[in-house]
């Protein structure tokens, strides 16, 4: 019976010891945490954004910190995962900021690239505003969809250029006056394009595919470029710091393999339809063919 009390005795030592550890490593994990959030909130100052959110998060992870080192010193009952909570908030808030402000310059880049004067890009300049707002806000969650929908729009201004040039053409010449005279050939060109649609439907599609390919390969050749400059600006010239070189490449680097895994799956849809458009081609040849000898 004695020799059951003393086990008892032991299990409980334990089981306080092995407590008392978790504590302590929590609060290490804490500690370790809240100098790395620091350390985050440095190192995005080179951006030269607004960082109210950023410091918001490390204040309540501080002041919770503050407050289990109180209890624990008073022996009560802690918990420090509420600080690691806001730490982790911290990190991936930072990730997507920086992903957010490297995506977007690169979207800026393209569309200087993109865009001349002539073109009317109020479209892209109202979401160009709205990305502006959204960063300013630090709400930098919703910064990356927008860009895709810039990116989107950018190409669809540039589809219209050349209609827009037609028409302009057009109305210099009077649209009541071209109608009154080419109603004819407007109406012959309107059941023209619809026939050739139903007949040139698949290469309309691989048109489109082609098209979005060459977007791609614009962007990959944009975000080759600005890493390069980074690799200067690092290496050669000491523009930038290590933190931020090394945050460049990473999410430059992400783009292109990203840009990377759809261009095959472009290439596969353009093959796919051009196989399907020989096949049409083939049976048209056969039919073609096979009424000759017909005949």
């Amino acid at each position: 019976m004695r020799g059951v009390w003393i086990l008892l005795v032991l299990v409980c030592s334990f089981c306080l010891t092995s407590a008392a550890d978790v504590n302590m490593t929590q609060r290490q994990i804490a500690e370790q945490c809240l100098i790395e959030s620091n350390q985050t909130i440095a190192e995005l100052s080179v951006y030269n954004i607004s960082l109210t959110r950023f410091n918001d998060g490390y204040s309540q992870a501080a002041n919770l910190y503050e407050a289990q080192v109180i209890i624990e010193s008073r022996k009560g009952k802690v918990n420090y995962e509420s600080v690691i909570a806001y730490c982790n908030e911290i990190a991936s808030l930072k990730q997507t900021a920086v992903e957010a402000l490297d995506f977007y310059k690169v979207f800026l880049v393209f569309y200087s690239e993109n865009i001349d004067a002539n073109m009317n890009a109020s479209s892209v300049d109202s979401i160009i505003k709205q990305i502006d707002g959204e960063i300013a806000g630090e709400r930098y969650e919703n910064v990356l969809p927008l860009i895709d929908k810039g990116y989107e729009e950018i190409a669809t201004v540039k589809s219209e250029q050349t209609a827009l040039a037609l028409a302009y053409g057009v109305a210099a010449k009077g649209i009541g006056g071209f109608i009154k005279e080419n109603w004819i050939l407007l109406l012959s060109l309107i059941a023209f394009a619809i026939v050739l649609y139903l007949l040139y439907r698949v290469r309309i599609a691989i048109w489109v595919l082609n098209r979005k390919l060459n977007s791609l390969l614009l962007r990959k050749d944009t975000l080759k470029r600005l890493m390069s400059e980074a690799q200067k600006d690092y290496f050669q010239y000491g523009k930038i710091p290590e933190s931020e070189y090394r945050i460049k490449i990473k999410n430059f680097g992400e783009l292109v393999r990203d840009i990377d895994r759809q261009i095959p799956l472009i290439q596969q849809d353009i093959a796919r339809f051009s196989f399907a458009a020989k096949e049409k081609q083939m049976k048209e040849k056969d039919q073609e063919r096979a009424r000759r000898i017909s005949k």
